[in-house]
């Protein structure tokens, strides 16, 4: 037998395994890196004590500016360059993994597998006529000839495959990461702040865990932030833009009222070619300028869609609590709206429950990548609307 295989075949069989998951949302303002301990599998419930997540060590790596830059305008790229870009941000991953787990104290040979999401280029959003696609670059061969240990990715393309939106992916996740304990039976929503907004509806029954894309989180604003500053800014640092400005309320109304995507039924997904650069343009042309009222207007836009989605689509029960992970989650002025909007939900970040605000997703991505070693289904046709459940992931072979 081929001894790659026999080593993925004994680390499957060991009681716990080293997982490295990794990340970069569609901001791409940094690569999240998670090092996992995950003991068992499956999800848990009742009669199944399931995966057990332990976080090792969590790493923040920087991007290349210039490889941010063609990431952030992808749609002008030629097949050249989006190729190249393929490779380039794979070399990146790698530099990313290995730092990682050097800051950890580990080797690569201490990881029995790496699960790398890439960085999205484009996804659809189930515009009319168009084709399901979604495209995310960070080649998974690269990652596996550069580090030695073999590699999972490219989620997204067999749910999209199998007739599903290939989005949100960490709804599965969410079902190990933040599963009821003890008898528990709080109503829990998850809420993940990254480019796009995404939520998790968990119930103890993994068929009636639900989840999909309520529309932008920090797509729009850091986009903003960038051209209020010229440049000098990547984000509206402290949600300081937001709080200077005041909200222009007609403005406000009518890009809640014309955008289409807000009152389509889930399952349903989105990405920056629905809220990137087309929209804010269109958002500056009707206020007239990219100043600090736009943005406090864009950080209430963000903030409503989302709870505008959670009474919209969740259970007839209601919801007792939001717990929120994220890069949005240091924006305390678009926290603060969200927290005013959902009243009377509790709101409570993800570190109260053991899964850092900042690593979730990478977590998440670990995840996958253990339970397509384990052979278990990684997507959720309540969530995706696939035609069925699949084990996700393209596999890199180790190097050596």
């Amino acid at each position: 037998m081929n001894p790659i295989l026999r080593k993925l075949m004994d680390a499957g069989a060991r009681p716990e395994r080293v997982i490295l998951g990794l990340i970069s949302g569609t901001s791409a303002d940094s690569i999240a890196v998670a090092i996992c301990r995950i003991r068992g599998g499956g999800v848990p419930g009742p009669g199944r004590t399931g995966a057990a997540v332990e976080l090792i060590h969590e790493h923040d790596h920087p991007y290349d500016p210039h490889v941010k830059l063609q990431v952030l305008r992808a749609g002008d790229l030629k097949t050249r360059e989006v190729a190249e870009l393929n490779v380039r941000v794979g070399e990146l991953f790698a530099e990313a993994c290995l730092a990682a787990i050097a800051a950890a104290g580990l080797s690569p040979n201490d990881v029995d597998l790496i699960g790398s999401h890439g960085q999205t280029l484009y996804h659809h959003s189930s515009i009319p006529g168009a084709p399901r696609a979604t495209l995310q670059v960070g080649d998974g061969d690269e990652i596996a000839e550069r580090t030695g240990i073999t590699v999972v990715s490219d989620f997204r393309t067999r749910d999209v495959a199998a007739g599903g939106e290939g989005a949100p992916l960490t709804a599965f996740t969410d079902t190990i990461l933040f599963a009821p304990r003890d008898g528990e039976t709080t109503r829990r929503v998850i809420l993940n702040l990254g480019g796009i907004a995404n939520v998790t509806i968990l119930d103890s029954d993994p068929e009636h865990v639900y989840g999909f894309d309520t529309g932008p989180a920090n797509a729009l604003l850091d986009r903003l932030a960038i051209r209020i500053s010229g440049g000098a800014l990547a984000c509206d640092l402290d949600g300081r833009i937001a709080r200077s400005g005041t909200i222009r309320e007609p403005l406000l109304e009518s890009l809640l009222r014309d955008d289409p995507f807000l009152s389509r039924k889930p399952p349903k997904s989105t990405g920056f070619e629905m809220y990137g650069d087309a929209f804010l343009d269109r958002a500056i042309a009707l206020h007239g300028h990219a100043d600090a009222d736009l943005m406090a207007t864009l950080t209430e836009f963000t903030a409503r869609t989302i709870t505008l989605a959670l009474r919209q689509f969740t259970p007839a029960g209601g919801v007792d609590e939001l717990v929120v992970a994220g890069g949005g989650v240091r924006n305390p002025a678009l926290l603060d709206r969200i927290k005013s909007n959902a009243f009377p939900i509790r709101v409570r970040l993800s570190d109260e429950l053991g899964v850092p605000i900042s690593a979730r997703e990478a977590m998440g991505f670990a995840v996958l990548a253990h339970e397509a070693l384990l052979g278990h289904p990684t997507s959720l046709p309540s969530v995706t609307g696939a035609r069925r459940a699949a084990t996700l992931g393209k596999w890199s072979y180790a190097s050596s």
